[in-house]
């Protein structure tokens, strides 16, 4: 068994059948969207390969297209503003409690475990600017002029659905962080504490610290995951009101399944991996250039 570990051709052969399958699930299909988005490529089918026109007509005509970057790129600004420190907060109250730590793990990681679509018409019946809860809270406490239609109007679309998208994952990212702090030695925080920091000292200078790693690799995960938010905008609005919420994944929707433009749509589709990418690299930068500064 020891040679068959460390023979190199054993080692491949157990590996191939799971990278054949990741090839074909994932690497495939990208090269055959990034091929496909120099093609004109409707109903008809194939219409044959246009160059850069598609992306052309991305960045220069289609102001819906131009509106869905900037609204992508601030969900993904406004998730990492909400998602991260509450997250962090959240695992490190539940350090600090014995009783119950277990019931609010669940409590606050069931909504992840929950579809999105159903937590999309939950937030819409939470928001209903008749029967909803936000509004009924507010008509109740006297600020009637503070309620509004609030997937109606174009100011706050976009907040609403990102709002509900944070709930949904903050617990998620609450259990990353908190086995993060719990793998922390006690032994290090008690003699924190025997020297007399306080507990926000102790955070700041060792807890905080220590979990930067897993920051950084959280930081990506919510970075990504927020700039291909599609399933509670299609579920919560629809793009609308009048493309207010409208990100890049839910107009390559529409203008692939709905407009059935497939070349321009996989262009879309390109776009939006490149962005990836490059907020991973411009992410991974910064923690690089944070953690020599530390050092």
């Amino acid at each position: 068994m020891e040679k068959l570990r460390k023979n190199k051709g054993t080692i491949c052969l157990f590996i191939l059948p799971a990278l054949f399958c990741y090839l074909m699930i994932a690497t495939f299909p990208l090269l055959c969207s990034a091929v496909l988005s120099f093609a004109d490529w409707d109903v008809a089918g194939l219409n044959g390969f246009i160059g850069f026109k598609n992306y052309i007509q991305l960045f220069t005509t289609d102001k819906i297209f131009q509106d869905a970057v900037i609204h992508t790129l601030t969900a993904t600004v406004l998730c990492l503003l909400i998602q991260v420190p509450c997250s962090i907060l959240l695992a490190y109250m539940l350090t600090k409690i014995r009783r119950g730590r277990n019931f609010f793990k669940v409590a606050f990681f069931v909504p992840n475990m929950i579809s999105t679509a159903a937590i999309g018409i939950l937030w819409i019946f939470i928001l209903h600017p008749e029967f909803g809860l936000i509004n009924s809270i507010l008509r109740f406490v006297g600020l009637d002029s503070f309620t509004h239609v609030w997937l109606g109007e174009s100011g706050t679309a976009l907040v609403c659905v990102i709002i509900a998208a944070s709930w949904q994952y903050i617990g998620y990212h609450m259990i990353i962080y908190l086995c993060a702090m719990q793998n922390i030695s006690s032994s290090v925080l008690e003699s924190a504490e025997i020297d007399g920091a306080t507990s926000w000292q102790a955070f700041c200078k060792i807890t905080f610290p220590l979990i930067v790693p897993i920051l950084k690799i959280d930081t990506v995960l919510v970075a990504t995951g927020s700039l291909r938010i599609f399933d509670i905008v299609f579920v919560m609005t629809g793009g609308g009101p009048n493309h207010a919420s409208e990100v890049i994944a839910s107009h390559m929707y529409t203008r692939s399944f709905k407009g059935m433009q497939f070349g321009y749509g996989s262009a879309m589709s390109v776009v939006l991996m490149i962005m990836c990418v490059l907020v991973t690299v411009i992410l991974n930068g910064v923690f690089k250039r944070s953690e020599e500064n530390i050092e």
